[in-house]
């Protein structure tokens, strides 16, 4: 069922794996972020919190997303070369 091919192809997989999942943790913490200031009445917090937020939250969920989706695939392939 999950076949990846050449080391190239699975690079590429890897990496827009980790851009998807960043993209969608980052609008996660935006949302979260923009319903507080909502809620509130008053801004919480600042266009340059929001900002910066966004920032960090994408460039750490990269890094962990970078270093979980080979093991997610290894583990995708190996369970299914045993069936």
């Amino acid at each position: 069922m999950v076949k990846f091919g050449s080391k190239d192809k699975r690079t590429r997989v890897v990496f827009l794996s980790s851009i998807a999942t960043s993209l969608v943790l980052m609008n996660l913490f935006l949302l979260g972020t923009l319903l507080s200031n909502l809620y509130r009445g008053e801004a919480a917090y600042t266009m340059v919190d929001l900002a910066a937020g966004s920032i960090f939250v994408f460039v750490i969920t990269m890094i962990i997303s970078l270093s979980l989706w080979p093991k997610v695939i290894d583990w995708l392939e190996s369970r299914d070369t045993k069936k």
